[in-house]
C-alpha cells in the first residue's frame, strides 16, 4: 500500500482541527483529539506538518484568509473602480457578503466561523494582530484612502476604538449565526448580512460624543 501523500495528511489534520475547534473551541481541543479525528496514529505528524499547535492554528487562518482574499479582491476592485464616494457600508458589504458566500458553499468554512467567537474576546493586542489579516482597508491602501472622508468627523482615538468594537461585534455575530443556523443559504441569512452591514456602518460613523471632563 502506498503511503498517503503529505498534502493529504496535512489537509486531513486541518479539516479535523477546524471541526473540533468549532465544537470545543481553540483552547479546549487536545492535540491528540485532532490527530485521532484526522486518522493519524503518529503524534509527531502535527509537529512535522505544522511545527506545533500554534503553527496548526496559523495554517488554519492562512488557508481561510487566502479563500477570503481570492473572492473579495475582484469585488473590492470593482467597488474602487466606481467614481462615487466609498462609504463604510460599501466596504462592510463586500466583506460580509464574501464571508457569507464562502460559508454558503463550503461546510468547512462554516466550521471555521463557528470557532471564531472565541477569538473575538482575545486581548486587544492579539485581536488587532488577527484582524489585520482580515482588514479590507489597511492603512495606506486605495480602499483606506477612499473611505477616509467618511471618517473625517471622528477624532483618531474614537475612530480606532470604534473600528475595534465593530470588528469584535461583527466577528461574534457571524460566528453566532454559523453556530445557531449552520447555513448562509437562506433568505434569513441574506437579511442578517444586510442588517450586519447597516449596524457596523452605524457603529463606526455615528457622530462623536462630546468629551466630558
Amino acid at each position: 500500500m502506498n503511503p498517503e501523500p503529505a498534502t493529504d495528511t496535512r489537509t486531513r489534520i486541518l479539516d479535523a482541527a477546524e471541526r473540533l475547534f468549532a465544537r470545543d473551541g481553540f483552547s479546549h481541543t487536545p492535540t491528540r483529539a485532532i490527530l485521532r479525528a484526522a486518522g493519524q496514529r503518529n503524534e509527531s505528524a502535527l509537529q512535522y506538518h505544522f511545527g506545533g499547535r500554534d503553527g496548526l492554528v496559523a495554517a488554519i487562518h492562512a488557508r481561510r484568509m487566502e479563500q477570503i482574499e481570492g473572492l473579495r479582491r475582484p469585488r473590492l476592485d470593482a467597488l474602487l473602480a466606481q467614481e462615487r464616494a466609498i462609504r463604510i457600508r460599501d466596504l462592510a458589504r463586500v466583506q460580509f457578503e464574501t464571508i457569507a458566500d464562502l460559508a454558503r458553499d463550503d461546510p468547512g468554512f462554516v466550521a471555521y466561523l463557528q470557532a471564531l467567537a472565541e477569538l473575538a474576546t482575545m486581548p486587544r493586542a492579539e485581536f488587532v494582530d488577527f484582524v489585520a489579516r482580515l482588514d479590507i482597508a489597511p492603512p495606506g491602501t486605495p480602499a483606506q484612502r477612499r473611505v477616509a472622508p467618511a471618517l473625517a468627523h471622528l477624532p483618531l482615538p474614537v475612530r480606532r476604538r470604534r473600528l475595534e468594537l465593530a470588528r469584535r461585534f461583527a466577528l461574534t455575530s457571524l460566528s453566532r449565526w454559523a453556530r445557531e443556523e449552520g447555513s448562509f443559504a437562506s433568505r434569513a441569512a441574506r437579511a442578517f448580512v444586510d442588517d450586519l452591514v447597516e449596524m457596523v456602518d452605524a457603529m463606526i460613523t455615528a457622530p462623536a460624543a462630546r468629551e466630558r471632563d
